[in-house]
Order: structure tokens, then sequence, then C-alpha cells
């Protein structure tokens, strides 16, 4: 089968012949229909940040695909041949991909194969949400406007939150403003404790860190509401940080605010909740899509997130079904 195969680290990718994977007795083979690229995760390991014993060549590492049930291990169960899913794996851009049943979502529709592709986000987000506590009425800042930070937008808002969003990309601004949150900063015009003063001058709720860049943080942090003599308000570092972080304590010390580290994707039953309002049209990520690549051309894309370039991609989804 091909796959996606990162052969020089932080500069080129190459499709591959590689075999199609043996499943165990608690996993699924899926023939893919399309993969969706994260440029954050996948771009940290591909560059050489987040190797985990990577040696090159190795498959490029996508994690999310939709597509259609071959095969099933004799301890799954609630998995058939021939339904479609969406799954969390490895090796994500290729023909096949071997997901655990635990990880394999059963869709109730093939009307949204293309945006389930990319229901990792999403996830992301509601994972980050749930651990904040986001509720109906309370202001939220969300710093980012890449994929998640749009994703975790949407959602807050469907939780009955203010939403406000802070980037630098016009490209980015100009989809969160139309599809995303309720008001966008354009980071480029100042620091953001000054910007968000006529919005929101006593702070945000609950302030969302989606970069993974640390030298936002302590700008982000300012961004919180202040408790006084109570509790303040709460901060998510939903981003990936790839070194050691460090932040002024007295800004989080003065203020008494509650601190979330959420990790991975949340829990199944969450996950399916995601994938329903997917479904539903409620997470509105074909939008977010800004380029669906046939796979011939994948490995040449992907190619490109090693350069500038990739700051002008959003979504982005690999089509396995293209002959």
């Amino acid at each position: 089968m091909k796959t996606v195969m990162v052969t020089e680290i932080g500069t080129k990718a190459e499709l591959a012949e590689i075999e199609i994977p043996q499943i165990d007795d608690n996993s699924v083979l899926i023939k893919t229909y399309f993969s969706g690229v994260s440029v954050g995760t996948e771009m940290w390991i591909a560059t050489g940040r987040r190797l985990e014993g990577r040696k090159v060549p190795f498959p490029a590492a996508g994690y999310q695909v939709t597509g259609e049930i071959v095969e099933t291990g004799r301890n799954v169960d609630g998995i058939k041949q021939g339904d479609m899913v969406a799954a969390f794996c490895s090796n994500a851009h290729s023909q096949y991909v071997k997901a655990s049943k635990d990880l394999t979502h059963v869709l109730r529709s093939k009307s949204k194969l293309k945006e389930s592709a990319l229901f990792v986000m999403p996830c992301v987000g509601a994972h980050a949400l749930k651990h904040a506590r986001v509720e109906t009425g309370e202001n939220v800042l969300i710093v980012g406007q890449g994929l998640i930070g749009q994703c975790t937008a949407q959602l807050a808002r469907l939780r009955g939150a203010y939403v406000v969003a802070s980037e630098v990309s016009p490209e980015r601004i100009a989809i969160s403003q139309k599809y995303c949150a309720d008001f966008v900063i354009n980071a480029r015009q100042g620091k953001l404790p000054d910007l968000i003063k006529p919005i929101c001058p006593e702070g945000f709720d609950v302030v969302i860190e989606s970069t993974g860049f640390e030298k936002l943080l302590e700008d982000a942090i300012c961004c919180v509401k202040g408790g006084g003599l109570n509790q303040g308000g709460r901060f998510v570092f939903e981003g990936w940080y790839p070194d050691s972080i460090s932040y002024n304590f007295h800004m989080a010390h003065s203020r008494q605010i509650s601190c979330y580290y959420p990790c991975f994707i949340g829990p199944k039953a969450d996950r399916e909740g995601v994938l329903r309002l997917i479904d539903a049209g409620k997470i509105d990520i074909l939008p977010l899509i800004s380029h669906v690549i046939p796979w011939q051309k994948a490995a040449e894309v992907y190619t490109r997130l090693f350069t500038k370039e990739r700051d002008h991609f959003n979504g982005i989804v690999f089509d396995w079904t293209v002959r």
C-alpha cells in the first residue's frame, strides 16, 4: 500500500510502498477514505522536535482518519466489516490503517466523512473546555486560531459562552470572524492585555492558550480575571509545548487563578459526542478546510508544510478515494 513517508527530517516527504498492517485481537483494519493533517503535532514530529525514537525514513505521523472497516480482531464487538468509522491511529496518511477498537467510532452516516477526518481537533477542544468547566454566560478568550483553536471557539459558543479569539494570521482571522468566535483580535496590533481592555476590562473568566508558544504565556495569563480576595478565573494550557516552560508566578498567584493541563482527546463518550455534533453540522468544520488533496499529491503538499507556506494552510485533508 501507499503511505506518506518523512525521508528527510524537516525537509522532505515522499510516497512509499509498505505492507498493509496486520491487526491483532483488539484492533481493526480500515481502508482509508480521508486522513486529516495536524500542522501542529505532526510538524513537531516531522521537524525533529518530538521524534520519540523515530529514525528516518518513517511514516508521517498522521493520526486521524475516516474510512471503511475491512477486518476486525476477535475481541472487537460493535464494529463490523463494512462499517464507516472515524479513528485515532498511527500512520494515518496511508491507504490502510490499523486502529485500536477503543479509538474507533462507528459513524451515523457517510455525509461528513471529509469533516470527520479532522475529528481529533474538536476533541482536543472539547476536552479542554470540559476541564475548565466553561459555562453559559462566561467570557472566554482563546489565544491562537489554528484549527484546534477554531474548533474550541465553536464549541465554547455551543456552551453559551461569549468567545473572543486572538490571532496574527490574516487568513485565520477572517475564518474565525465568520465561523468561530464572537469577536477576533488582531494580535499584531499590540500587547494582548492592552487589546482586551475595551472588550473585557476586568479580564476573562477563562483563557485558553492553544498555540504552544511559550512566549505568549505571560500575556495570556495577564488576561485572566483576577479574584481579589476570592478565586480568580481559569487558565488552560491547551497547546503542546516542546520544551520546558516558565512564566511569572506572581501573575498567576496574585490573581488566584486555577490552571488546567488537559492531555489527549478525552474519553470515548466525549469523542462520540463530538462526532455527533459534526454529523449534525453543529461543529462546522467544512469551511475550516482550506485544502483537500488527492493522495497522489499528499507527499508534495506535506513537503510544503516544512516551509513558511504552512502559515497559509488551515484544515488539510488527504483524499484516498481518488483513483
